[in-house]
């Protein structure tokens, strides 16, 4: 189960990753104004959700149900985080 979840997690945060990484026309056709700044914000947060797509995968031989839950905490703050400063930024 445990495995599973990881995997699942892991992929999806590479792939987000990914997009805010290579695609960022698409999130900065939604932001106010396409400076430098929005750039290095989508490209800081590109990095954190890669770190923890990794270590997604890092987990997955240790996984017990304590350690899971941290990362998702873990994961789920980093999301909240980005959500709400791209709240803020977007036109």
């Amino acid at each position: 189960m445990m495995l599973g979840i990881l995997t699942l997690i892991g992929l999806v945060l590479l792939v987000f990753s990914f997009l805010l990484l290579k695609k960022q026309v698409i999130f900065l056709a939604l932001l106010a104004d396409d400076s430098l700044a929005n750039k290095q914000f989508l490209q800081i947060y590109s990095m954190i959700f890669l770190g923890l797509g990794i270590t997604a995968f890092l987990l997955i031989p240790f996984a017990d149900k304590e350690m899971t839950l941290y990362f998702l905490a873990v994961m789920m703050l980093a999301s909240a985080t980005f959500s709400y400063q791209f709240s803020k930024k977007i036109k």
